[in-house]
């Protein structure tokens, strides 16, 4: 009883997290560029972020998850549970610190850490690393995407700014600036749906894990459809409440101190954010980090004009979170893991 109040409490504070953290994914740079509003950019967001999750819950039977399980019994529920718990954990540092980061990673990392840890206590502990019990395929379907596509928008935001730039150039600034702002406002109505898309998904899939180790197998049975609707609902929720919270801390960083941009590339990178992940989550169907497309496309985008607009070392911190944070994580991960074992 006591183990299941603490899954449910932390499902709900790891999920509000995430919408607190990822808030400036989509609102920072319109309200930089004055795009939108700060409370509209957040209601805006947090609407589209609704709307995901509500998505998620209707396209759930279409998509499969080979790269997320969980083993059977009291290990499984332990391991979700240090899982959620870390992931909360490193949402709370990382917006404390005012530095963007991923909650994928964060989650992949305490799962693969709970996973090792598991592996550890089983007779056949010394399988290879890919065959984890929470993430089976690890390295094929979770880890290369969270790796090689921040590279990747980076450049295409690089590249994508010669031709609009062209396609500008020579037309009214003001009316340009006026067209990139519309942009702007639509690709964050975008990003926010994608991203409760993607967090909807992920997490509807870990609260199913929760219920078959929570319920009794029959009741489950019984109330598999209506279970789901009520992750969903809490989904919503708890997402809606965090976008609506967050925003301004990390979104000041992301917008103000790390690249200088104006609403023509501001609007090239969140089009090309939205774009990659249309892909990425219909395409490719595995988890990527919002944060690090968002922050890659808006610095594939700033850097492309004449004068410096970086702060190095506000980027450099950045990479040095987004370094740290899967194997901070781990190592998390099979603390909280431990520190749940030895409750029972």
């Amino acid at each position: 009883m006591l183990l299941g109040l603490l899954a449910c409490c932390a499902f709900i504070a790891a999920v509000y997290v995430t919408g607190v953290h990822d808030a400036s994914n989509a609102v920072a740079v319109p309200v930089r560029t004055r795009a939108l509003g700060e409370r509209s950019a957040l209601y805006l967001a947090a609407l589209f972020n609704v709307l995901g999750v509500v998505g998620a819950f209707l396209l759930l039977g279409e998509y499969s998850a080979s790269w997320v399980s969980a083993p059977e019994g009291i290990t499984g529920l332990n391991g979700i549970v240090a899982a959620l718990l870390v992931c909360a954990i490193w949402g709370v540092l990382t917006w404390f610190l005012r530095l963007p980061s991923s909650s994928t990673h964060a989650l992949v990392g305490a799962l693969a850490g709970v996973s090792w840890w598991t592996q550890t206590k089983l007779e056949d502990g010394a399988e290879a690393f890919g065959s984890l019990a929470f993430l089976p395929h690890i390295f094929g379907a979770t880890l290369l995407p969270l790796f090689y596509l921040p590279p990747l928008i980076f450049l295409l935001s690089w590249l994508m700014v010669v031709p609009f730039y062209r396609l500008v150039v020579g037309h009214n600034p003001r009316l340009v600036n006026q067209h990139a702002r519309e942009v702007l406002a639509v690709s964050a109505s975008a990003i926010s749906l994608l991203h409760g898309l993607q967090t909807g998904y992920l997490y509807l899939l870990l609260w199913a894990l929760l219920s078959e180790r929570i319920m009794d197998p029959a009741l489950l049975q019984s109330l598999t459809r209506g279970g789901m609707l009520l992750g969903a609902l809490i989904i919503a929720l708890s997402l809606g409440a965090g976008t609506l919270t967050g925003g301004r801390r990390i979104g000041y960083t992301f917008a103000y101190k790390m690249v200088r941009l104006d609403p023509f590339r501001g609007a090239v990178a969140q089009g090309t954010t939205a774009v990659v992940q249309v892909l990425g989550y219909f395409l490719l169907q595995v988890p990527f980090s919002s944060s690090h497309l968002a922050t890659a496309s808006a610095l594939g985008a700033g850097v492309n004009q004449r004068f410096n607009a970086l702060k190095s070392r506000i980027v450099l911190q950045i990479l040095l979170v987004w370094l740290v944070t899967i194997p901070a994580c781990f190592v998390l991960g099979v603390l909280a893991m431990v520190a749940l074992q030895s409750i029972h």
